[in-house]
């Protein structure tokens, strides 16, 4: 007797066992509310710099950007978002409407950017104009120095540049000697 019931219990056992195994599903698979798109997935923030209007301080404004036109040319990219101006309209653009980039250089942890010669003619403030450009690119880890040129010719750097070799620097540094001599 006890044979059986000992049977029946094991019997009982995988009964249940086979009911429960094939009730329960053990891969759950998750349904976002919304589905995320790929171009979604490649997007990064960057920061940029404008002129607050009321306090006349440089103020940052975040972007949302496909990490893809930032890989391609991380500082032109960033340039042309200065340019374009900022979408927060608390904020000034800093860059004027006639001003275009010619091109960027990254050299030893220093960018030069080279804008027209309409640069040049603008009545540009100056030190907002390069600290809005120099926080934003700084905003790239790789990034140390900015110096400006419009058309070509130094429009502006920051004072405290670090030893590099780029020649611009080079030959900033022998003319200052030459002139002094």
């Amino acid at each position: 007797m006890q044979k059986w019931i000992i049977l029946a219990i094991i019997i009982l056992i995988i009964v249940l066992g086979i009911f429960i195994v094939s009730n329960v599903s053990v891969e759950t698979e998750y349904t976002p509310e919304t589905e995320v798109e790929d171009i979604e997935l490649r997007k990064t923030i960057v920061t940029l710099y404008f002129k607050e209007k009321d306090s006349g301080e440089l103020a940052k404004e975040t972007r949302f950007i496909d990490s893809k036109e930032l890989l391609k040319n991380p500082y032109d990219e960033l340039i042309n978002l200065l340019i374009s101006g900022p979408e927060n309209t608390n904020f000034d653009k800093i860059i004027p409407d006639n001003v275009t980039l010619l091109n960027t250089e990254f050299k030893n942890g220093c960018v030069t950017v080279n804008f027209s010669k309409e640069l040049e003619e603008s009545n540009v403030e100056k030190s907002v104009f390069f600290d809005s450009i120099f926080k934003t690119l700084t905003e790239l880890t790789e990034v140390t120095n900015v110096v400006v040129l419009s058309d070509g010719d130094l429009f502006y750097e920051n004072s405290n540049l670090s030893t590099s070799n780029t020649s611009l620097e080079t030959n900033m540094v022998n003319s200052a000697l030459t002139n002094n001599i």
